[in-house]
């Protein structure tokens, strides 16, 4: 079969040209319709497939003039356009005498369809024309007929197969939603268009009820105006939120409950509406509140505790008494100035609390004693940090307060105790209560010698800034003391 393509745009005969001879056609194109006209005379042709707007000779004259011809007329003439889409151009095209008239795109299948269909006329026609001499008009009648009856019988069977397609699938979708756990609602220009079973179930209402107000009245006043917002944004295509939110729904009767939507946009009836899909999550919420709770309620109890053992501590060593509490406080506002977490900075006052625990284990008589300390006593107070780590090792802290403690007396360059940790290999709270420590032990008395000052404290840590001290906790200790005004606690 040999088919004739008239369209001016070349990507446009490429397309039907790769489309037909990929369907098993022989294809020849013309770019207007003086050079189809050509093309014509040079050869024969089973079906002839033309666009309307092209320069020289458009595609209406080209089938007028087509039609015309004794020899031409009897080629299937196929209009394919996007020019003109209303229902007048297709009636003017066939008035020209055009076999059919399609609009651009088709899809593949369809279009390769519509072609064997057109081919497949032409050529029952033809064989009706062949036969006509030896048929009485009668009989010539019936053969045409009973073709388009069996034509009208097989499109009929197509419908009806597509309609029980539809059915089916419109029920499914029936069963889905009006079977679905969740609510599912339609909201269209601040009403509610659709409500499933579930939907009234968990407001309490009626159906009638739900889509006689606008939706607002069914949500809690004050979650109303961020609903509605991010509604109207939705609508408008902006994703700039979450696509799960929760808030509140006003119910007919009992306490205001707590659903999680989710919405996309959808056309209903033409105009652009979102499709909600809600999640009842009261007890949800109420579980999560609940658990808050009792976190804080095991915080608190935790709190006390560890005040509990500093207070034990401070009580074996009175001139070191407040020593925890104030390095904890400075090492806890060091940590906020660095920029750490807040569940972070609340283990590290936690630790700083507690961090001298192990001196439980040193001699009161070497605690107080008043003069320097030999190297055996000082021995005997550098056991401090891993006592206090085997005392909390075992207590399961929701921080690294045991490892905390052990390492608040190590140093960057490995010069410290009682592991000889270097940098990285010591955890940035340590680090940070190191400083905090040292801060607080020189700028107050201890039994051996009078206090040395902030100042001296401040230029201890400028000298060991990234020998012995970490660089960062040093930077921010200096600054609040020097420019934010920090005062130790009394």
């Amino acid at each position: 079969m040999k088919i004739l393509i008239v369209d001016d745009i070349a990507e446009n005969v490429f397309l039907l040209k790769t489309l037909l001879e990929g369907g098993g056609y022989e294809v020849v194109s013309a770019r207007n319709g003086k050079e189809a006209l050509k093309r014509l005379q040079e050869g024969s042709f089973d079906l002839i497939v033309s666009d309307i707007l092209m320069p020289v000779m458009d595609g209406s004259q080209l089938c007028r003039t087509c039609k015309a011809d004794p020899e031409w007329k009897k080629i299937p003439f196929l209009i394919y356009t996007a020019t003109y889409t209303e229902k007048r151009d297709e009636e003017f095209a066939l008035a020209l005498g055009a076999d059919c008239f399609a609009v651009k795109p088709q899809e593949p299948e369809r279009f390769l369809e519509i072609i064997k269909e057109l081919l497949d006329l032409s050529k029952h026609a033809a064989t009706l024309a062949k036969a006509a001499p030896a048929m009485d008009e009668t009989a010539y009648l019936a053969a045409h007929n009973e073709r388009v009856v069996r034509k009208l019988e097989k499109r009929t069977a197509e419908l009806a197969k597509l309609n029980l397609a539809l059915r089916e699938s419109e029920e499914k979708y029936r069963l889905v939603v009006e079977n679905a756990a969740e609510a599912i609602l339609i909201a269209q220009e601040g009403m509610i268009k659709f409500a499933n079973p579930a939907c009234t179930e968990m407001s309490g209402y009626s159906e009638e009820t739900l889509i006689s107000k606008p939706f607002a009245e069914f949500i809690h006043p004050e979650d109303r105006e961020i609903v509605f917002e991010r509604y109207m944004r939705r609508l408008r295509g902006e994703e700039v939120f979450p696509p799960f939110y929760p808030f509140r729904v006003a119910v007919k009767r009992g306490p205001v409950r707590w659903v999680e939507v989710h919405s996309v946009v959808v056309t209903w009836k033409g105009k652009p509406a979102t499709l909600n899909f809600i999640t009842d999550i009261t007890e949800r919420k109420q579980s999560a509140e609940a658990l808050a709770m009792s976190i804080e309620n095991l915080r608190k109890a935790l709190g006390g505790t560890v005040q509990a053992i500093a207070m034990v501590v401070e009580a074996r060593d009175p001139y070191t008494a407040g020593h925890q509490r104030r390095a904890a406080d400075l090492a806890y506002t060091l940590a906020a100035e660095m920029g750490l977490s807040g569940d972070r900075i609340e283990g590290l006052r936690m630790a700083g609390r507690i961090h001298d625990i192990g001196k439980i284990s040193v001699p009161a008589e070497i605690l107080s004693k008043p003069t320097k300390l030999t190297p055996i006593e000082f021995g005997l107070i550098k056991v401090h940090p891993r006592a206090g780590y085997d005392i909390l090792k075992e207590i399961e802290f929701p921080w690294p307060i045991a490892q905390i403690v052990l390492q608040h007396h190590e140093r960057m360059d490995g010069s410290g105790y009682p592991q000889g940790l270097k940098g990285e290999e010591i955890l940035l709270e340590a680090k940070i209560l190191i400083v905090a420590d040292v801060i607080e032990a020189m700028a107050t008395h201890r039994p051996y010698r009078p206090a040395l000052g902030i100042e001296e404290a401040l230029a201890e840590i400028s000298r060991g800034k990234g020998i012995h001290y970490d660089p960062a906790a040093v930077d921010a200790c200096l600054t609040l003391f020097r420019e934010k005004g920090y005062k130790m606690l009394d």
